[in-house]
C-alpha cells in the first residue's frame, strides 16, 4: 500500500469497489473497518453509541415524518436506526454484498428502502430532511466528491447533511493499492463544500472513531511480534480492546490528548462529523 501527502487524488474505482465486495463477507464488522483487526462486536457498539449522540443532536429539529437519506449505507446500521425515528428512510449503496446484509437487517420494514448502485447517478425521488454520509467522499476523487455533494444539496435543498469522514490533520493523503482512500483535512472539505455551494457550520471531532483507531493502531502493533502475527487477529484485538475500556479514561481519554498535545499526529487518522446546510460562503 502506497501512502503519499499532497498527491494527485485519483482512484481506481474499480479497485474501491472490489474491496468492499470482499469485505461484504463481513459486512456488520467491515462496515466500521473492524474486520481486519479483530475488534469485537463491543467496539462496534461503543463507536456506534458515540456517533449517534452527535447524529441525534444535529437531527434534532427533524420530526418523526421526516425523510432521512443514507449514502454508503453499507450494512445498514444507520438506516436501521433512521427506520426507528423517521416516516421515510432511503439507503443507497454500490456494494451488492453490503446491501444484502441491510436488507436482512431491515427485513419488514415498508417504509424503507434500499438502493444499489452509484451515488452519483442512481435514480432517487423526492426531497429529504436530512442526509448522512458516512464515510464515501473519502473513496471519491475530489471532483466526483463535490459533484456528490452538489446533487445532496438539490435531494434536501433544505435539509441538514452530515459528512461522517476519516482524514488527516492537514492537506490530503491518498493510498493506492488493494485499499484506496483519500484522506483529507476538514479545510479540504470545507472547500469542497463551499465548491459545491454549500458551508460547513459545525465540525466535531469523532471521539468513536478515535477509541477504535487507538485498538487498531494498538493492534496493528502488537500483531507485529511473531508470536501474536501467527494467530487470529481476535487473538489480541479482543483482550486488547477489553483492556483499552477497563482503562478508558486513561487509555482513551487522557493519553491520546496528552500525544496530541506535544505536537504528535498519533493516532495518524482521525475522523470528523461535518454539519453542512445551504450557502455558499464557508465558515473559515
Amino acid at each position: 500500500m502506497h501512502s503519499e501527502r499532497g498527491a494527485d487524488d485519483s482512484l481506481d474505482y474499480d479497485a474501491v469497489r472490489s474491496y468492499w465486495e470482499d469485505a461484504a463477507a463481513e459486512a456488520d464488522s467491515a462496515s466500521y473497518m473492524a474486520h481486519d483487526q479483530g475488534l469485537p462486536q463491543d467496539c462496534i457498539e461503543h463507536r456506534f453509541t458515540l456517533e449517534g449522540a452527535v447524529i441525534d443532536r444535529w437531527f434534532a429539529n427533524l420530526g418523526p415524518s421526516a425523510a432521512l437519506l443514507d449514502i454508503g449505507c453499507g450494512a445498514g446500521a444507520w438506516t436501521a436506526r433512521f427506520a426507528a425515528q423517521y416516516a421515510r428512510v432511503v439507503g443507497v449503496d454500490a456494494s451488492a454484498g453490503m446491501l444484502d446484509a441491510a436488507r436482512r437487517r431491515l427485513a419488514g420494514h415498508d417504509h424503507v428502502e434500499l438502493v444499489e448502485g452509484d451515488a452519483l447517478t442512481v435514480p432517487l425521488d423526492g426531497d429529504f430532511d436530512g442526509v448522512l454520509v458516512g464515510g464515501l467522499l473519502m473513496y471519491l476523487d475530489r471532483a466526483d466528491a463535490e459533484s456528490l455533494l452538489r446533487r445532496l444539496s438539490r435531494l434536501a435543498p433544505n435539509g441538514r447533511i452530515i459528512l461522517r469522514e476519516s482524514g488527516v490533520r492537514s492537506g490530503v493523503e491518498v493510498k493506492t493499492g488493494e485499499y484506496q482512500v483519500v484522506y483529507r483535512s476538514v479545510d479540504e472539505y470545507r472547500s469542497i463544500a463551499r465548491d459545491a455551494g454549500l458551508r460547513v457550520v459545525a465540525v466535531e471531532r469523532n471521539r468513536g472513531y478515535a477509541h477504535m483507531e487507538v485498538a487498531i493502531t494498538l493492534t496493528e502493533l502488537f500483531r507485529r511480534l511473531p508470536p501474536l502475527a501467527r494467530r487470529d487477529a481476535s487473538a489480541t484485538g479482543g483482550p486488547l480492546w477489553r483492556l483499552l475500556r477497563r482503562t478508558e479514561a486513561i487509555s482513551l481519554g487522557i493519553l491520546p490528548r496528552a500525544i496530541e498535545s506535544v505536537g504528535l499526529e498519533w493516532p495518524h487518522l482521525i475522523n470528523n462529523f461535518l454539519l453542512l446546510e445551504p450557502g455558499a460562503r464557508s465558515n473559515r
